[in-house]
């Protein structure tokens, strides 16, 4: 028996679909060929908590940092232990396993974490769908490979799924644990991918608050025949951007020119032409959306995995603009089935340079798959990013825009001058409009016209005119810009050495992964939208401004981007798994005593030692109601206050003389009911900032459940 496990249900149905003789049941798809397709919700599986590695339940300062030799995985809340336990079942009968996740590195590994969970040593092969349509099916079934050739590929997502918990896991207890006992209240959390991005968003609110507009001019000489020259002005007279500031200077500059001859030095004209834009990879995608459509990159990507799983265009969680030459001779079935008859000039025999295999690597860019989108019922958002991905392809099958660029060089009175016109010849593919930013910029890099001019000519300055100009700030963000700093992340740094590397490998996070980043950041209230920008929060500057006072590089953009390059190398069968581990189990030891140890703020609390643990980590804080109280930093035990010093603890105080913290706490228990002693439950939230209900009665703790946080869900089993 052999057992397909995709990533989800729409791509289980997909490859069941061409499979043939498909018979639904609880869990899986019986289809013709003595096969079973099954599938996972994405992740299965959940890494550990940090509790779960400490005796107790409670994670100290002293159990710091949490350096796991085994790592816990166990099925997340909801559904996903039901399904866990349908694939087991059908690994009795198994003769062999094909691993069916999304054709990327998580892909690989929400598959193989599941058949290494459960124990399968058997035959594994490896299917990689790059789209949906029933041809590309068959084609990827009838390639079907070893699973050990993604062996790196799964190494890669495990490493980078043990640096993010390593680093988000212990940072964020660490920082939280310091940060409380000082008085700043909450948790706090930080991510290799999350807080590197975010500083890149205080970076910009900051250059934004302390931008000073400058005034700065331009001197134009205007000849006869209409020909517009600007000054090329002397190094002596412009500041380290090439700006003149001296307007007297340029008013002097125009009376001179006036009335004087203007003699032609240099005159070039050249034709060229420029092709249409490689196809989209997901973040030109969700560029291209911000900027047409005001879309975020979180709906761009939604949309696209829409477009996926309805089969019209290929995978979308691309980093590749490229295409293998053999899709080419689809071409005339895929434009014939999204509209593009009757459009001037298109020709399905084309070769654009996009058609590359040999720079075409896990992925290839976003194409249609010549499914009628019509067909599909689909979402306003999805239309929309359709029309892109239609235009982008339709594009390379089109001439390619060709002009002529003219420019002359002119002396007037011993000052150089330079005119520069460029002129359409032929539209080619930009007759499609829609333009993107960068595209408009090309467009309208020389505007004006320039006539036939020989060298030595003469023509007459008939004046001299300036254009004051002043300098604007930089623009916030936007999901769509936010995406290209990510990607572009060495535009940004400022070592020569690391900039050209980074330049050549990878930026912050992964095409997969950059909106979900996005939205943590507002989720977690370090950054808010106001329309299309992304601002960070107060919260948010304040975070970055404390980890740059102690630990510097866990906001560091190129930081985490040498560390996405490592792991790129992992992927690649470069590096091993072993030693990026052994790297970052290091870093972790640094980073945390730092961040539990160092001065973060300006505010430092007096410690007693607790009466609870025999720590000397007992802050002295204060209610919401004003009343002193104390709490343990590291058992969080807590106090009333006796004289300024720890007195009787909470719990131990009778029913009848309770404290204002239990006051607190049977004022909130308006949970779900305790199943042990059926009084209410209250809301807590873990160190890390997990929500979780508590019974104040017998002290039990469950998860919320998946599908309601109004609901109980698994027994939280390590609290006591």
């Amino acid at each position: 028996m052999r057992i397909i496990i995709a990533e989800k249900p729409s791509v289980a149905q997909a490859v069941a679909g061409v499979l043939g003789g498909a018979r639904k049941s609880d869990g899986f798809i019986e289809c013709a060929g003595a096969t079973r397709v099954t599938w996972c919700f994405g992740h299965l599986l959940e890494q550990a908590r940090p509790e779960d590695y400490v005796d107790g339940g409670k994670v100290l300062a002293s159990h710091l940092p949490i350096l796991p030799d085994h790592w816990k995985l166990s099925p997340r809340d909801g559904g996903a232990g039901k399904q866990v336990k349908v694939i087991r079942d059908l690994l009795k009968d198994a003769t062999e396993v094909v691993n069916a996740g999304d054709a990327d590195r998580e892909g690989q590994l929400l598959v193989d974490e599941v058949l290494l969970h459960l124990g399968w040593k058997g035959k594994t092969s490896r299917l990689w769908l790059s789209s949906l349509d029933d041809a590309s099916v068959r084609k990827a079934l009838a390639g079907i490979q070893s699973n050990d050739t993604m062996r790196p590929l799964y190494e890669s997502a495990l490493a980078r799924q043990r640096a993010d918990w390593l680093m988000g896991m212990n940072g964020s207890i660490a920082l939280s644990r310091n940060l409380q006992a000082c008085g700043v209240p909450g948790a706090w959390s930080i991510g290799r991918v999350q807080t590197p991005t975010l500083a890149l968003l205080v970076d910009r609110k900051r250059e934004i608050e302390h931008f000073k507009a400058c005034d700065f001019y331009q001197v134009v000489a205007h000849l006869d025949g209409g020909i517009k020259a600007a000054w090329q002005v002397p190094d002596d007279f412009v500041d380290e951007d090439g700006r003149l500031l001296d307007k007297a200077k340029a008013d002097e500059t125009a009376r001179r020119i006036t009335g004087k001859a203007a003699r032609v030095t240099k005159f070039t004209r050249k034709t060229g032409e420029r092709a249409a834009p490689l196809p989209y990879t997901l973040g030109g995608l969700q560029k291209a959306a911000s900027s047409r459509f005001g879309l975020s990159a979180k709906d761009t990507l939604a949309a696209a995995q829409e477009l996926y799983e309805a089969k019209i265009t290929t995978y979308p969680r691309t980093d590749c603009s490229y295409l293998p030459i053999e899709m080419h001779s689809s071409a005339g079935g895929i434009l014939k089935a999204i509209g593009s008859e009757g459009i001037a000039g298109l020709d399905p025999a084309r070769k654009h340079a996009a058609w590359n295999t040999g720079k075409v690597e896990a992925h290839h860019g976003l194409i249609p798959t010549g499914q009628n989108p019509d067909a599909a019922s689909l979402s306003a958002h999805a239309k929309r990013v359709f029309d892109l991905i239609r235009e982008s392809y339709i594009r390379l099958f089109m001439p390619p825009e060709t002009f002529e660029t003219r420019e002359a060089l002119f002396d007037i009175d011993g000052l150089g001058f330079r005119a520069v016109a460029r002129t359409v010849l032929e539209p080619g593919w930009t007759k499609l409009g829609g333009k993107d930013d960068d595209e408009r910029q090309e467009q309208g890099e020389a505007a004006g016209t320039l006539p036939e001019l020989r060298e030595g000519e003469a023509r007459t300055c008939e004046r001299g005119g300036v254009i004051g100009k002043r300098t604007t700030p930089p623009k916030p963000y936007t999901d769509g810009t936010l995406i290209a700093a990510m990607t572009g992340v060495h535009k940004l740094v400022t070592d020569p050495k690391l900039k050209a590397r980074l330049k050549e490998t990878s930026g912050l996070g992964t095409e997969a992964t950059r909106a979900s980043m996005i939205e943590v950041l507002i989720t977690r209230e370090y950054t808010e939208r106001s329309k299309k920008e992304i601002h960070p929060t107060d919260r948010g500057v304040q975070l970055i401004n404390m980890l740059r006072k102690v630990v510097p590089e866990l906001a560091d953009p190129g930081t985490t981007a040498l560390q996405e390059d490592a792991l790129a190398d992992i992927a690649a069968g470069r590096a091993p798994l072993a030693a990026f581990m052994a790297s970052q189990v290091q870093a972790a030891r640094g980073f945390t005593r730092t961040l539990l140890d160092g001065k973060l703020t300006d505010t430092q609390m007096v410690m007693h030692a607790c009466p609870a643990c025999g720590g000397a980590r007992c802050a002295r804080l204060k209610s919401k109601a004003g009343n002193a109280y104390h709490r343990c930093m590291d058992c969080h035990a807590a106090f009333g206050d006796d004289g300024g010093k720890p007195g009787k603890r909470f719990e131990d105080k009778a029913a009848g003389d309770a404290g204002a913290a239990q006051k607190a706490v049977a004022s909130a228990a308006s949970g779900p009911q305790c199943p042990a002693c059926k009084k209410p439950t209250f809301k807590n939230e873990t160190k890390t900032g997990k929500a979780y209900f508590r019974c104040g009665g017998c002290k039990g703790a469950w998860w919320p459940d998946r599908t309601s946080d109004k609901k109980l869900g698994s027994k939280w089993e390590a609290m006591k």
